[in-house]
Parts: structure tokens; C-alpha cells; sequence
């Protein structure tokens, strides 16, 4: 009767998450980069071992950003998925070309940084 409330508790958890987290990024595996990429997707690129992971720019710029998870890169990042499948990225991304965003994503969601001020 415990295994039954588990696996029926589990598959009512599953259904409601995406309505309760539709503003996290959701995690798609992919061997290539698609095409067209969707916001609020975070592409996890490779097929054995995650090489890259890729979104939109969550400031609305449109822009791609593509990140390496190569350790032997210089920069590169590193992943971790929650047991809901939603990603942590460290370190922080921090654009340095065209809309300058800097944020982190923890468990799915992007959590910004503030604008730091410029002491002389």
C-alpha cells in the first residue's frame, strides 16, 4: 500500500511541477544544438558527456549564450541537476558584450546579480 501512495504521489508531483515552476529553465538534452532554440530552455549539449550547454539571454535580448562544461576550458562551467531535473551553473554567467547581464541559475532558476557601483 506504500509503494502505491509513493509511485501515485510521484506521478502527481511530476504533472503538477511545470505548472508550479513554468519560470525556470527547463533542462533538454540534445547531441546538437537545435536550430531555433525556445526560451526557458537550457540545452544540455553532448551525448555520454555533457560538452556545452546553451539558452536565450533571460533579460529578453534574444541572444544565444553558449557555455562550456569542458573542464579543460578556460572559461567553463559546471552543472548539476536536482532530482526534479531542474540545473544549477557555476559560476555565475556574466555577459561582457551587448546587454551585460550577470546572474546565476540555481535549481532552474536565474537568481541576478546586482549592478555593482564604480568607486574611483
Amino acid at each position: 500500500m506504500m509503494n502505491f501512495l509513493r509511485i501515485s504521489w510521484e506521478a502527481v508531483r511530476r504533472a503538477v511541477l511545470p505548472w508550479i515552476y513554468r519560470d525556470r529553465l527547463r533542462c533538454v538534452r540534445v547531441e546538437e544544438l537545435p536550430d531555433a532554440l525556445k526560451n526557458r530552455n537550457l540545452y544540455l549539449i553532448g551525448d555520454r558527456q555533457l560538452w556545452a550547454a546553451a539558452f536565450i539571454c533571460p533579460c529578453g535580448c534574444g541572444e544565444v549564450i553558449q557555455l562550456s562544461l569542458l573542464p579543460r576550458d578556460s572559461p567553463s562551467w559546471s552543472v548539476a541537476l536536482d532530482r526534479d531535473g531542474f540545473a544549477t551553473l557555476s559560476p555565475s554567467v556574466w555577459r561582457t558584450k551587448g546587454c551585460k547581464s550577470h546572474f546565476f541559475v540555481r535549481q532552474g532558476s536565474v537568481v541576478w546579480c546586482r549592478p555593482t557601483a564604480v568607486r574611483r
